[in-house]
């Protein structure tokens, strides 16, 4: 059933005339009709007013199948900076039924999970903003510090609380059971590096290597970080010279390696391999060394160059990605004003 329709025989299901529906709409009756006889379709800020009239949710309006109320769920997570309650707690209450129907339930447990990161992560903004207030205010406060921390991922004073075993242990966990997925290996040696569990990174990587679908640019990266976390900082630029000469035009190639000299605080030899690998980047082109090289120019205090970084970053979202707006292009435009707030 077509829009028009849908909302004709709601109307009359409620008992209401064209004439009742446009008052409580506060719109003339004609708008109706031309609604009724898909002449026009109604504003989208008329949407909620009809959902509440006539007791059903927006999707139900329109008739949406399950898999186009998914994607509409995953744009909405995509796009928006924050969600209200109720649109929180309708998109879980769905989800959740469909836990019970939907085949794919490793896509709705996905959802559910981003659901609540999207909740958790616009939560946090919050969060740092009023810790930073009240640690100006005292500046001694330490659950303030903490919460910092748990908002913004700040360092961690105490090693039974920075360390990652529980990561660890669970990506040990999908290698041992799904041995020929690489993307955990990955995960897993990330978690284990970040703890100096260099020799156990080790021998993952030996493993990771032997699989027919792994990624070969991504040997030399874990071995010169395997090196570094032994202290063998010679050979761990050995290794990162031997990636960027093995794949001199691969920007993911050129990023890894501006991301092994940011780590090092090389800064301007990390600049140039990220700006390396902007430039060979293909559209759809990624923001990450935009990012990257706003960040080290905000470290040397090039406060300028770094708002430049961030303009370009709103022309490839817009180009690229067809972002003009929504909480990608906010995230920007607040890094912007910061940045401008500090000149």
């Amino acid at each position: 059933m077509d829009l028009g329709k849908k909302i004709k025989s709601l109307r009359i299901g409620a008992g209401y005339t064209q004439e009742d529906l446009a008052g409580k709409l506060k719109i003339s009756s004609q708008a109706v009709s031309k609604w009724e006889n898909n002449i026009c379709a109604p504003d989208i800020y008329v949407l909620p007013q009809l959902s509440v009239i006539f007791g059903i949710t927006i999707d139900e309006l329109f008739n949406l199948t399950t898999d186009e109320k998914l994607n509409r769920i995953e744009n909405m997570l995509d796009i928006e900076s924050s969600l209200n309650d109720n649109t929180f707690n309708d998109t879980r209450h769905f989800l959740m039924e469909e836990l019970n129907s939907n085949q794919d339930t490793a896509r709705i447990y996905s959802l559910l999970a981003r659901l609540y990161h999207h909740r958790m992560a616009s939560d946090s903004v919050f969060v740092s903003r009023y810790a930073r207030e009240s640690m100006r205010l005292n500046p001694d406060k330490k659950d303030c510090q903490w919460l910092l921390q748990l908002s913004e991922g700040a360092a961690i004073t105490d090693w039974n609380a920075r360390q990652h075993t529980k990561t660890i242990n669970f990506y040990k966990e999908q290698v041992a059971k799904h041995p020929d997925i690489s993307r955990n290996y990955l995960e897993l040696m990330d978690n284990l590096l970040l703890d100096h569990r260099h020799e156990e990174a080790l021998s993952y990587l030996l493993k990771y290597r032997s699989l027919k679908n792994h990624n070969e640019i991504q040997v030399p990266v874990y071995q010169a970080r395997i090196a570094l976390s032994q202290g063998n900082h010679e050979l761990a630029r050995q290794h990162i010279q031997e990636l960027v000469t093995n794949y001199p035009n691969n920007w993911c190639a050129l990023f890894e390696a501006g991301g092994f000299y940011a780590d090092r605080c090389e800064y301007d030899t990390a600049l140039t391999y990220f700006d390396k690998a902007f430039l060979a980047s293909k559209s759809p082109r990624y923001t990450d060394p935009l990012t990257a090289m706003a960040l080290i120019y905000e470290i040397k205090g090039d406060i300028a160059k770094s708002i430049e970084c961030y303009k370009q970053i709103l022309v490839l979202l817009k180009d690229d990605w067809g972002f003009s707006e929504g909480a990608p292009v906010d995230e920007i435009n607040y890094e912007i004003e910061r940045l401008h707030n500090l000149v």
